[in-house]
């Protein structure tokens, strides 16, 4: 009998002690959707330093190679956030998949290109020739603004849709004329001796710059874990700031590469830290060059036809979370 009451009341403590909600709610487990790109390291180093677990929030990152997975992925609710470039995410919402930048991650400052042969002098020259690109990723957004300001299109050179390592491969191998590709086969490709660089984004500032966006039930209902998750990504860039070394020693692994390599081939690439992610959102009443690139991109697809109508940069864009961070 003594036995049965001390198990009774057991249970009543059980019943009525406070329940500890802050694992419940810290066990959600938010999924972001990133590509083998090295400017997506602050999300690796953010997550093998514990900066996520820090902020409160469980992270899971999940490597997505093209546009049909990306899609697939968001459309399907198996991910919650996206890193990707911004013309993407206009180009998502032109087809009726709605997301919400909320920060920059890295842009482009000569690591993405077009290698051409050597008697390829200018973008002109690419009429008719035959150049090999990605579909959907930064290199076919890059490859249709230059030649949309040459008053070309992608009408007028013969189009190789094939994965980025694939078309360095076949531009060094000589089976195309061109390719628009990103570091390291800019760097092979001269290396090589098969052609030179013909234009980089060195010399088209703010135009390929990676962000990150969540959907949109996700931006509305858990804006604190939004917010910390920027916060996070913040965190690791600034550690990055002041441990270089370390930090690529750190992220080279997750893109098979030496952290000596990594170093290399970050001098292409530059992270936003916070204070250049609130110059390149701006305010509200002098908006960013974000909002200028959202509105040259969105633009440029619906001249290719992917989108029926031009998308509000404001629809897809919030600087609330990168100047709420503390």
């Amino acid at each position: 009998m003594k036995l049965v009451r001390l198990i009774a009341l057991a249970i009543v403590v059980i019943v009525l002690a406070p329940v500890d909600l802050s694992f419940a709610k810290q066990s959600h487990t938010y999924r972001i959707g990133l590509g083998p790109w090295i400017g997506f390291g602050p999300l690796y180093l953010a997550q093998d330093k514990g900066f996520f677990k820090k902020r409160g929030v469980v992270v899971d990152l999940v490597v997505l190679t093209g546009l049909a997975e990306r899609n697939a992925a968001l459309k399907a609710g198996k991910i919650e956030a996206l890193a990707a470039p911004v013309d993407y995410f206009a180009l998502a919402a032109g087809n009726n998949l709605e997301t919400m930048i909320v920060m920059a991650i890295d842009e482009s400052t000569g690591g993405d290109g077009i290698v051409a042969r050597r008697d390829i002098a200018n973008v002109e020259d690419l009429k008719g020739k035959h150049v090999a690109f990605q579909r959907g990723l930064p290199g076919e957004f890059f490859l249709r603004a230059l030649l949309q300001s040459t008053g070309l299109s992608l009408h007028d050179i013969r189009s190789v849709d094939m994965e980025t390592a694939q078309a360095g491969a076949a531009f060094i191998a000589g089976h195309v004329d061109a390719a628009v590709v990103w570091e390291p086969w800019l760097s092979k490709a001269v290396d090589s001796g098969a052609g030179q660089v013909l234009a980089s984004t060195k010399d088209f500032p703010n135009l390929v710059v990676d962000v990150l966006a969540f959907n949109q039930e996700t931006f509305v209902k858990s804006s604190k874990d939004v917010l910390a998750i920027v916060a996070a990504i913040l965190d690791a860039i600034s550690y990055w700031q002041n441990n270089p070394e370390e930090a690529n020693r750190i992220m080279a692994p997750h893109f098979q590469v030496s952290p000596e390599k990594y170093a290399l081939i970050l001098k292409g690439a530059s992270f936003t830290d916070l204070s250049r992610n609130r110059s390149y959102f701006g305010s509200s009443d002098a908006k960013g060059p974000i909002y200028d690139v959202a509105k040259r991109a969105s633009a440029i697809w619906k001249d290719a036809g992917m989108i029926s109508a031009e998308i509000d940069p404001n629809r897809i864009i919030s600087p609330i979370p990168i100047h709420n961070v503390r």
